[in-house]
């Protein structure tokens, strides 16, 4: 089964994934990156969206950040 490499940015403290996620297949990658992303911006990881710090979570094929970049979720936000 592949693992993937979750890793959390905004623009302050970027949270690099070592360990990875054995999951099924991409689709369920990227299913589970959309409820972690909305969990953690829950969670707080949203307080930076409204100075406009945009907030990401990208997903790899190997740990540490490195390897091959297979998807980014981005979010920001803006008053006005």
């Amino acid at each position: 089964m592949p693992r993937y490499f979750f890793h959390v940015a905004d623009n302050d403290h970027p949270i690099i994934d070592d360990e990875g996620t054995e999951l099924p297949d991409l689709q369920t990658a990227r299913k589970e990156a959309v409820c972690a992303s909305a969990e953690m911006l829950r969670d707080g990881g949203a307080a930076k969206l409204w100075t406009g710090t945009p907030w990401r979570l990208w997903v790899t094929d190997h740990p540490g950040g490195a390897g091959k970049r297979l998807f980014t979720l981005q979010f920001s936000a803006s008053n006005g």
